[in-house]
This record gives C-alpha cells, structure tokens and sequence, in this order.
C-alpha cells in the first residue's frame, strides 16, 4: 500500500474537525440546517487553510444520501467518494491551467444538464483569479442566474484580484491564518496518533516555519519525521530549516547588553560557519527583542527564564533601540557587500549606541535667559534637552555593561551618572558650574576678560511722536489719514490754511475736503474758516518721518560697523551685514512687544 501523507490523511473529514475557521463553519452549518444554502461561495485565504477542505465539506453536506444537513453520514458512497476525489457530481477545475475562455464555455455547456449521482451538482473553481477577462464574463450570467440543481464554490489566495461583478454574486468568506499555538497543538495531537516521539522545541520552530498555514506544516512535519529518523527532534529540525540554535541568539543578545564586541562577532561567526543564513539570524535576533520588550511590558510568566531576566536587566529604552536597529538592517541588507556583512555591522552598530541612561524619563524643557545679543545656538546636549528627547551617545566596543537602573546612592555612583548638581564641578554642565569656572562667553559680564565684555548693539530712534502736529492728531484714517500726513497746516487767528503734496492732492474731491474741514473744526472746538490748497511743499509729518529713518538707517549701519562682535563674526563666518534689513525700530513699539 502507497504512503499517504500527513496533509491528506488528516484532512478534516467534518466540520468540527476543521481547524481555526469557527466563524465560517458556525455560517455554513446554519444555511444548511435551515436549507438556506445559497448557489455561490467564494472561499479566500492564503494556502493551506482549508478552502479546498471547507467546498468538499460543504459538498458532502449537500449530496450525502442520509440527507441533507450540517453533518454528513461520511459512511454513504457519496460521501466515501467526495472523500476520494471520483465523485461524478463534484467537479473540480483549476483555474489555473484553464484560464480560457473556451474552457469555461466547455464547463458552462454541461450546466444544464441534472446531476447524475447527487442533489447538486457542484462546481469547486480553484484558484478563480487566475481566470482571463473574457472568462469571467462569460461565467457572470450563469453564476447569477444558475439552474436549480447547480452550486458554485470559488476559491482564491487573492480576491482582490477579482471583477467585482463576480464578487457580488458570491458570498464571501474569508479564512484566517491559524496561530502557531493552534499549528503546534495541532501536530502535537497527530504525533501522538501516530505514536511518535517530540520535541517541543521542533515544533515551535515548525509552527514558526508554516506561518499559518496547516499544509505547509504538515508537510514540513513529514520532512522533520524523515529527517529525524522516525521522530521530531530539534536539532534536525534546525538543521532541515536553517534555523538558528537559541543559545546563539541568546550569546549575542548577551554580548550586547554586555558591550562585549568580541564575544558578538563570535557568536556571528559561528553561526555563519553552521551554514546558518544572515537573514534568518537577524530575524530570530529582531524576534527575541520583541519576546524581551512583551515581557517587561507583560511580565508574562508564560516567557522562558532567559527572557525573563534579560527583560529585568535591559532598559527598556534600549530594546526598543536594537529592535529598530535590527529591523533597519533587514531593510538594508540587500544593500551591503555580502549578508554577511550586513548582520555583522548591524550587530556593531546595535553595539555602537544606546540610550544615555541618565536622562530622566519624563524629558524637562530647559528655558535657558539669553542676552539680546548672544549669538550662540542651541546645540548638542542642549538643543536635545530643549526638544525634550533623550540623546543617543556612541560608546565604546568595550564599554560597561547596560544596567537596569543604578539603585546605589548619588555619592556612591560614578561622576558621569550622578545627578548634575552633586558631580565634580569640572564635569557640571557650564551653566550649573561656579561662575569663575564656566567658559568666559558664558561668565557674567562683570566677570569676563576685557576682550569679550562689551555692550550689545541696540540703535534706537524715536520717529517723530504720533501727535507731533495737529494734522496726526486728527484722527483720521485711510485715504484721509493719508492726505493728512503729506499736508501742512498754517493757522493765524480764526483761518486755517492746509497746503496739501501735489501728489497726495491727487486724492482730494468736494467729500474729502469737507471731511477734512469737519475734522478740524471737531478739533478745534471753535468756529473757524478752513481753506484746502494744493501746492508743492515740504516739512509734512511723513516727509519729516522719512528723513528720521533714513538717518536712524545710517547710524545703525555706522554702529554695525564699529561693534567687535559683528566684525567677530565676519572674520570667523567670512559674514557680510546685510544693510536691506535693518531696519530702524521705534522704543515704545518695542516696550510693548516685550
């Protein structure tokens, strides 16, 4: 007798056998308790989770002769030969290999024809997405209107790739992955059907190797079987998938937390003599940092010993770290000489940086009182503290090993990871040291050198002050306050005369005039005669305004020019002043803006 293999001889035979798909085995047994069975299905999902299985279910459940319902008999011809793939009313098409159109009007021509065995006669299409346009368009006609005695079963690893003319006739279930929990269960229950020794750690790496997928871990089972010499080891697992041993993920887990670069290499050097692929050894890698990072945010007691205690020993702040760095390499890798290369200046540069582990852990915005004048940016630590992120340090291949926090007392710690105000005053940041111990730019003036004590360059002119001239006073605005700036006034006795810029002139009509007049008589409370004349002019409030910036202009350029610290600048940046803007600024203005 021929081997059978595992896949098929634990192909579920019901529906309570089929594996992680409760949702679309808890529909289809209602529709067909109630015979609410509907003549299209598609069934989507990746390979290996039980599309296929479900359509010979749901076919058995439709043609077993001891009627119809949720749980056929499974000891019916029927149902024997569903189970053997020659049932005559259970037509199965791949797609695939028949994406023409002929070959689906071939298939369509037998439609109407009744079945010959059973109630239904079923269609099982797998694969349907790799059908042609022109295919599924002669197919949309008889799958939304089939005869009676016909059911249409769809099966796809990738429905969007489907008309959506095809979809809304179908209804549609979608098969999920199954966990690896569920997968390893799964072949733990089969090995001990069939009497075989395990390890469990070779099925945890099987589980890991199917991704979800029941076929592919059935079939990886049979490999290890033969692999193993009749049972599941976990060494000939590794061996069969090029897995990594654990101990070789946790050496260099362990180096990095260490700062132990030579140990590291080592450890990658091994692995690569084992035939052990960068790929996969940075992923398991990049894996166990995950398992570390949901133990300390868990504390799961379902995680091993070694995650435990190196969940407890890391900061948390540093896995997230190498976990990112690893990630990033993966992407990267491709991109490097060789893989090989790859991993081992990824696993450098997860050595290279960490987390400074003195920055306390809810960031303090630093609002440092700077002169007017001071020039100097904020960078380095500095510009870091003021955006409230933690800096990362490069330190040595061979630092010091990364603690989970240093419980001893201040005084008792090195200098470097003491709080700021109890370090030696040469290692204090330079605004917390004494004053004769900063850097002299950063000293109070009084007590710099000679050189840098100097007074910032702050020019200030006062324009002519609003109110100046009875004109500014009127309060006017617009077009009018316009006119009224570029006009002199002359007032003997009870006439007032108001010369108006030929130019601003331009503006004046009978309205504004008697605006003008009305303002002025407003103004000055008693009766008098105003005459409006336009004639060239000088000494108006905005041609006295003009003349007070442009000198305000020049001595801030001749103040420029004489400050040390601006000719400073030049020489060391080889700066020029850019004399269009500056610009001359008022005092109260600036007395109101601070």
């Amino acid at each position: 007798m021929s081997y059978l293999v595992l896949a098929r001889k634990w192909r579920p035979r019901t529906f309570p056998e089929l594996l992680g798909q409760d949702s679309v085995v808890r529909a289809l047994r209602f529709a067909l308790s109630e015979g609410r069975v509907h003549h299209a299905y598609l069934f989507s999902g990746i390979r290996g989770v039980g599309k296929t299985t479900v359509a010979r279910l749901l076919a058995k459940a439709l043609n077993c002769e001891q009627g119809m319902g949720p749980d056929p008999c499974g000891k019916c011809s029927a149902c024997q030969e569903i189970d053997a793939g020659r049932f005559a009313d259970l037509i199965e098409v791949d797609a695939a290999s028949r994406t023409k159109v002929d070959d689906t009007r071939e298939l369509l021509d037998n439609v109407q024809y009744a079945p010959t065995r059973g109630r239904y006669k079923v269609y099982l299409v797998d694969e349907v997405h790799m059908l042609s346009t022109h295919s599924f368009n002669a197919l949309l006609k008889t799958l939304e209107e089939p005869p009676p005695h016909v059911k249409f079963i769809l099966a796809t690893t990738d429905p969007q790739k489907l008309p959506v003319t095809v979809l809304s006739r179908c209804q549609k279930f979608a098969l999920r992955r199954l966990t690896d929990t569920q997968i390893r269960d799964h072949m733990a229950a089969i090995l001990r059907e069939e009497g075989m020794e395990y390890d469990d750690e070779a099925l945890v790496a099987l589980s890991r190797a199917a991704e979800g997928s029941v076929r592919d871990a059935l079939s990886l089972l049979d490999q290890a079987i033969a692999a193993g010499g009749g049972a599941v080891r976990a060494g000939a697992v590794r061996d069969m998938l090029g897995a990594v041993a654990p101990d070789l993920v946790h050496r260099v887990i362990a180096a990095l937390a260490d700062g132990d670069g030579a140990t590291l290499l080592a450890a990658i050097d091994e692995a690569y003599s084992l035939g052990v692929a960068p790929e996969v050894f940075l992923g398991d890698i990049v894996r166990a940092w995950h398992e570390i990072a949901v133990a300390q945010v868990l504390s799961a007691e379902s995680a091993d010993a070694w995650t435990q205690g190196m969940a407890q020993r890391l900061p948390p702040e540093a896995v997230q770290l190498y976990y990112e760095i690893g990630c990033l390499g993966r992407r990267q890798m491709g991109a490097a000489p060789d893989p090989e290369t790859g991993l081992r200046m990824t696993a450098l540069r997860m050595l290279a940086f960490r987390p400074v582990s003195d920055v306390p852990s809810k960031p303090q915005i630093a609002r440092p009182s700077r002169a007017p004048h001071d020039t100097r940016g904020s960078g380095g630590q500095e510009g870091a503290a003021l955006a409230g992120q933690s800096p990362i340090s490069p330190v040595s291949v061979r630092g010091a090993p990364i603690a989970a926090g240093d419980q001893r007392p201040a005084d008792q710690r090195p200098a470097d990871q003491r709080p700021a105000d109890q370090r030696p005053a040469d290692q204090r940041p330079a605004d917390q040291r004494p004053a004769d111990q900063r850097p002299a730019d950063q000293r109070p003036a009084d007590q710099r050198p000679a050189d840098q004590t100097r007074s910032p360059v702050v020019v200030t002119e006062t324009a002519p002050a609003p109110g100046g001239s009875v004109l500014e006073r009127l309060g006017l605005a617009g077009l009018m306050k316009h006119i009224a700036m570029n006009a002199v006034l002359d007032k003997s006795g009870d006439r007032v005369v108001v010369t108006v810029d030929p130019e601003a002139g331009k503006l004046l009509n009978k309205e504004r005039i008697d605006m003008l007049k009305e303002a002025l008589c407003a103004y000055y409370k008693d009766p008098i005669t105003v005459d409006v004349v336009v004639a060239p002019v000088t000494g108006t409030p905005a041609h006295l305004r003009r003349e007070a910036e442009e000198a305000a202009q020049c001595r801030a350029r001749e103040a420029l020019a004489a400050d040390p610290g601006v000719a400073a600048l030049k020489r060391t940046f080889n700066a020029r002043v850019n004399e269009g803007s500056m610009r001359p600024r008022n005092s109260t203005a600036e007395e109101r803006d601070l």
